[in-house]
């Protein structure tokens, strides 16, 4: 039944599921659901979603945000709709709309997005803000840059300065900032669902690989956020490698303080035992969504202060 997962992953997920493995496994073999967000710069919710119903499309609510909503039909691609060209919404997962509401970006604010590209949380973070303030966006890689350009441009976000920069040398910028959000690049082990040659791809290494860049980002981080200041982690990752231990890290290491979740009544908690080892009870307070929960990827995260 699971003769395409390499005899490593299928172990490890057995291990760290438990007794929801059977319930991950048989949701990672259907493609999780497709959202919108309504871009509020743009358009109206109302006015955005009464257009396209009109084109035959279908949608509900996404409990989290007043303003995303999950596809249930789609006559055509929605990307093909002059609504998408004239950016009144962004197609995303989901979850992807948790890290900016968790970290809530106020008017006026300096905000930094760590790894950019192709601009959802970017945007997002933009929308929240209303335009105002600023919000420096890092993308180390030249090609992934294009894709982000174009679309803080097709959502109208002009608050935003791209800067091309690898994120652990987030220092170079000598600025402080109120927030940072920080998507971290992982293992992906938690879009299987959408990605499924992760199945054999995945291996042993890359939980010992990502970590160690995570823990670099998440230092680049707290050297560059303002006394006070907030930074939101996560992860699309499952393994607690990739997020508890780095959160652990962060709180231990560098004295962050890990904050409560205000979407926390749709996630379950951090993990405080994984691999048969007890971690910190603190960890509890970091959230994660299982993707059996809306038929979505995995995601991890947490929201840490900086004392």
């Amino acid at each position: 039944m699971y003769e395409d997962y390499s005899k490593f992953l299928l172990n490890r997920f057995k291990k760290l599921f438990k007794d929801d493995f059977k319930k991950v496994m048989k949701v990672y073999s259907t493609q999780p659901r497709k959202a919108i967000r309504v871009n509020t710069l743009k358009t109206s919710v109302g006015w955005c979603l009464s257009r396209l119903e009109k084109k035959g499309f279908k949608f509900s609510k996404v409990p989290w945000s007043g303003y995303t909503f999950f596809v249930e039909k789609e006559p055509k691609a929605l990307s093909s709709t002059t609504e998408y060209l004239l950016g009144f919404f962004y197609i995303l997962d989901p979850t992807s709309v948790l890290p900016p509401i968790e970290l809530s970006p106020k008017v006026g604010e300096v905000v930094l997005d760590m790894t950019a590209a192709p601009g959802g949380k970017t945007t997002h973070l933009s929308q929240m803000m209303k335009n105002k303030g600023v919000i420096v966006a890092l993308e180390k890689n030249k090609q992934r840059i294009h894709s982000l350009v174009n679309n803080i441009e097709r959502m109208g976000s002009e608050n935003v300065i791209v800067v091309k920069l690898d994120a652990r040398n987030a220092r170079k910028l000598n600025i402080k900032f109120d927030k940072v959000l920080l998507d971290t690049p992982c293992s992906s082990d938690g879009t299987i669902g959408k990605n499924p040659e992760l199945k054999k791809r995945i291996k042993k290494e890359d939980y010992l690989k990502f970590p160690k860049m995570q823990r670099s980002l998440v230092r680049a981080a707290h050297s560059v956020l303002k006394r006070g200041g907030i930074l939101l982690y996560s992860t699309c990752s499952t393994a607690p490698e990739e997020n508890e231990e780095v959160v652990e890290f962060a709180v231990e290491n560098l004295g962050f303080k890990l904050l409560p979740l205000k979407t926390k009544e749709f996630l379950y908690e951090g993990m405080t035992e994984f691999f048969g080892k007890p971690h910190s009870e603190y960890l509890s307070r970091c959230g994660r969504i299982m993707p059996f929960q809306y038929n979505t990827q995995a995601f991890f995260l947490a929201k840490l202060k900086k004392t």
